[in-house]
C-alpha cells in the first residue's frame, strides 16, 4: 500500500514538474507577441539579417549568422519608451540569426 501511494505522489510530482517546465517557454513566447517593443525588436532584426544573409550569399561570403557592422550594436529601431534595453537586444540578436539563416538559404 505505501509503495502504491509512493508511486502515485511521484507521478503527480513529475506531471507538475513537466507542466511548469513548458509553461515557462510558452510564457516567453507570449510575452514577446504581446509586447509591442519586443515586436519591433523581432521584426527589425529579422529584417535585417535576412538583407545580410542575402548580400553574404549573392557576394560569396562566409556564413556569419551574427549580427556586425553596422548591426553590431543590435539596437536599431530602439527608443527609450520601450524600457528593457537589454531585453531587446536579446531578441533582435535572436531574430537577426533566423532571418540571416533564411535570406543565406535562397
Amino acid at each position: 500500500m505505501k509503495s502504491r501511494v509512493t508511486g502515485q505522489l511521484t507521478a503527480v510530482f513529475f506531471t507538475v514538474a513537466l507542466a511548469a517546465a513548458m509553461a515557462g517557454p510558452a510564457q516567453a513566447q507570449s510575452n514577446v507577441r504581446y509586447d509591442p517593443a519586443l515586436r519591433v525588436a523581432r521584426d527589425m532584426g529579422f529584417e535585417d539579417g535576412a538583407l545580410v544573409g542575402r548580400q553574404d550569399l549573392f557576394h560569396g561570403k562566409a556564413f556569419q549568422p551574427f549580427p556586425r557592422g553596422k548591426y553590431a550594436h543590435e539596437d536599431r529601431g530602439y527608443r527609450r519608451q520601450y524600457g528593457d534595453k537589454f531585453a531587446y537586444e536579446q531578441e533582435y540578436a535572436a531574430a537577426y540569426h533566423q532571418g540571416y539563416l533564411r535570406g543565406f538559404r535562397r
